[in-house]
C-alpha cells in the first residue's frame, strides 16, 4: 500500500474481458484493470466505455491535499504513479496513519456515499498520476457495472485486511523490523518521503529512524 485506508476505502471500477486490447489503447487504465483482474474482476466493453465515459485522468501536483480531514469526501482516486499519504492531526499533532506508492484505491467510498466527514486527510507527497471519480461518477458506476458490489466488497476486505497486518505489525515487530519490512515492499517511500512522516508512519521518534537507517546501511 500501501496503500491505505487509504484508501480506504475506496470502491471502483474496471477490468475488462478483452483487456489487452483495451488497456493497449488506453494505458492509463492498465493498471487499475490488472488490480481487478488480480481479484477474479472483470468487465465488458461496453462497461468499460461505461468507466471511461465518467472517469478524469489526472496530474495531481505534489503536497496537494485531496481529501480533507473533517469534512465529506468528493471524490474517489486510483493511484497510478506517485505517492500519498494518509494521516490524522490529533491535539494538534499530525500523525502519519499510511503511506501509498502507487497502484491502490485511496479515499473512502463509504464516506463517499454516505457524505460523512472524513476522519483522516490525504496529501500527495510527489507529483501523482491518477483516475479520479467524483460523488456522482461513482454513483452512475454503482448502477452500470453488474460486479460493481463485488468491486466494492474486494475493496472493503482488502482495506480490513491492510488494518489488520498493520496491527499485527506495530504489536509483533521492531521498529528496525517494521523499517526492513517498508523499504522492501515500497522503496520508493525512502527515497521520496520525509523522515519524519516515515518515522511517523512507524511510530517512532525520528532520532531513532536515524539510528535504524544506520545500523540497516552497516549491515547491509
Amino acid at each position: 500500500m500501501t496503500s491505505f485506508f487509504i484508501a480506504a476505502v475506496v470502491f471502483t471500477i474496471f477490468s475488462c474481458s478483452s483487456s489487452q486490447n483495451m488497456t493497449t489503447k488506453f494505458p492509463e487504465y492498465a493498471l487499475a484493470c490488472r488490480f481487478l483482474q488480480e481479484r477474479h474482476i472483470f468487465f465488458t466493453e461496453s462497461e468499460f466505455a461505461l468507466i471511461r465515459s465518467v472517469t478524469r485522468h489526472v496530474t495531481i501536483p505534489k503536497h496537494t491535499i485531496i481529501m480533507e480531514q473533517g469534512k465529506p469526501v468528493e471524490r474517489l482516486y486510483f493511484v497510478n504513479t506517485g505517492i500519498v499519504r494518509l494521516y490524522r492531526v490529533h491535539n494538534e499533532v499530525d500523525y502519519t496513519l499510511g503511506l501509498v506508492s502507487g497502484n491502490e484505491f485511496v479515499s473512502t467510498t463509504l464516506y463517499l456515499s454516505n457524505g460523512m466527514p472524513s476522519s483522516c486527510a490525504l496529501e500527495t507527497l510527489t507529483e501523482v498520476d491518477a483516475l479520479q471519480w467524483g460523488r456522482e461518477e461513482v454513483a452512475v458506476l454503482r448502477k452500470g457495472l453488474h460486479d460493481a458490489n463485488k468491486v466494492d466488497m474486494n475493496l472493503i476486505e482488502r482495506v480490513m485486511m491492510w488494518g489488520q497486518d498493520n496491527l499485527i505489525d506495530l504489536i509483533c515487530l521492531t521498529a528496525e523490523e517494521r523499517y526492513r519490512k517498508l523499504i522492501a515492499h515500497q522503496p520508493d517511500i525512502i527515497k521520496y518521503v520525509p523522515l519524519k512522516y516515515i518515522a511517523s508512519y512507524l511510530n517512532i521518534h525520528q532520532d531513532s529512524l536515524s539510528r535504524i537507517r544506520k545500523l540497516t546501511a552497516q549491515k547491509s
